[in-house]
């Protein structure tokens, strides 16, 4: 049964753990911490000019864009009545709503829903095409209006991505309704954002008291692997990657960049199945300054633990440009600032507030005292305690490797409650970027 999105207001019941969230203004003050470590660092003013805008300028600035600029995700959801629009809505939201009844739609007029996460320091945009497809006739036919109206709406409320929900008979019905989406896209041309396919109620044909999971109803598992692959051929996408290594009945991602990818899911009620694998296809094609908002709000760790991985590879990347950065003396201070800013990162995503507090936590776990007291200079001494690297002029891998390995620490740490130190990981973390730029000590 289908919830009425436009009744919805997601306000969150109180929980027993803290929420997953970034506050922009604690992001700030934290900025202005590390903004005082690289000005406490012995570096003539030309060198700090080149480590600011070179190597702590491309690292700050995605934080400021994913954090600062942070805005709601704007998502627009079509599809056919009785595909389950709002059910997908609120398992994507992993927030279960009233249920108020399936509402007929009685017009292709759509509106926009703003869903709040107040103690998350998240919303969204979600724009509910109503109606769309049950103005397009049983032969495919495409009324004007209908173009004319999806236009308006694409113009209007310039979504990040589409949300297409089908059922497994929608897609068994034919390629009218695929068919559609394309014309669309030709007539609408760059004003038409990429499609993530949701094929949902994929129990629907599931016998009376059959195994569930589909992983354990070989039965159903082929039918929605048929769907999917029928999927893939009607969007002439050959060139498709399981989202899950050797299991394609959690979907594909499509190398296009038209069509992002397909994935089928059960969203009626929780246990939700493969709700998380759309969750991810999404977050993944978003704009970065719209993704922390879309991961934040739905309380999910896999989803968190994805982001701190990730932050951890590109900081690592970033600090190997501190090796081969002209600072004879202080790399290790200026590198202190990139990873500070890792830890708070991470420390964020698992639930901390993202703040020096959470910084001088994580070492004092791992073994630097009497942290609470120190000033900026101290601190990034104290940061070289955790994965020691013998000298002050660094190579690009040994610059990466270590904050690799603090980050990894971090992980453990904040996400686990494991202490693990970064000098443990260190071998293992010069390894991966053995590769990276590298200059004479």
């Amino acid at each position: 049964m289908d919830i009425d999105v436009r009744r919805m207001v997601f306000h969150v019941l109180p929980v027993s753990v803290q929420s997953m969230a970034v506050d922009p203004e604690k992001f700030k003050a934290l900025r202005e911490k590390l903004d005082e470590l690289v000005e406490v660092s012995p570096i003539r003013e030309k060198n700090r000019e080149f480590v600011v805008n070179n190597v702590l300028g491309p690292a700050f600035g995605e934080m400021d864009e994913l954090i600062d600029d942070s805005r709601p995700p704007r998502l627009y959801v079509f599809g056919r009545s009785g595909a389950g629009k709002s059910s997908v809505i609120n398992a994507l939201a992993n927030k279960q709503a009233a249920e108020v009844g399936a509402v007929e739609p009685t017009t292709v007029d759509s509106e926009l829903y703003h869903i709040s996460f107040p103690d998350r320091h998240a919303s969204w945009d979600v724009v509910d095409s109503r109606g769309l497809f049950e103005s397009v006739t049983p032969d495919g036919e495409i009324p004007a209006d209908t173009v004319s109206l999806m236009k308006r709406d694409l113009e209007e409320y310039r979504p990040d991505m589409l949300v297409h929900v089908m059922t497994p008979d929608h897609v068994r019905a034919g390629k009218q309704d695929f068919e559609t989406v394309e014309r669309l896209r030709e007539e609408l041309g760059t004003l038409f954002p990429p499609v993530v396919y949701c094929l949902n109620k994929v129990d629907t044909h599931a016998s009376p008291g059959a195994a569930w999971p589909p992983e354990e109803n070989p039965s159903l598992a082929g039918d929605v692997k048929t769907n999917l692959e029928f999927v893939s051929q009607v969007l002439d996408e050959p060139e498709k990657t399981a989202f899950w290594e050797n299991q394609p009945l959690r979907g594909y991602e499509f190398d296009s960049g038209e069509n992002v990818g397909v994935v089928p899911t059960y969203a009626k009620e929780k246990p939700y199945w493969n709700v998380e694998t759309l969750s991810w296809l999404i977050g993944d094609f978003l704009p970065i300054d719209a993704r922390l908002q879309f991961n934040q709000a739905q309380r999910r760790e896999r989803l968190m633990r994805k982001m701190s991985r990730s932050t951890t590879n590109r900081f690592s990347s970033i600090a190997a440009g501190v090796g081969g950065a002209p600072t004879p003396v202080a790399d290790i201070v200026v590198l202190s600032s990139l990873q500070a800013g890792l830890v708070a990162l991470i420390g964020s995503y698992s639930c901390r507030d993202l703040e020096w507090a959470t910084v001088q936590d994580y070492m004092s776990a791992v073994g630097v005292s009497a942290v609470g007291g120190l000033g900026a200079r101290e601190v990034a001494r104290s940061l070289v305690q955790l994965a020691p690297v013998g000298g002050q002029a660094i190579s690009g891998a040994v610059a990466a490797g270590t904050t690799w390995a603090i980050g990894r620490s971090a992980e453990e740490y904040f996400f686990n409650d494991n202490v693990v130190k970064p000098s443990g990981l260190l071998e293992k973390g010069k390894a991966r970027f053995r590769g990276a730029s590298s200059r004479s000590g």
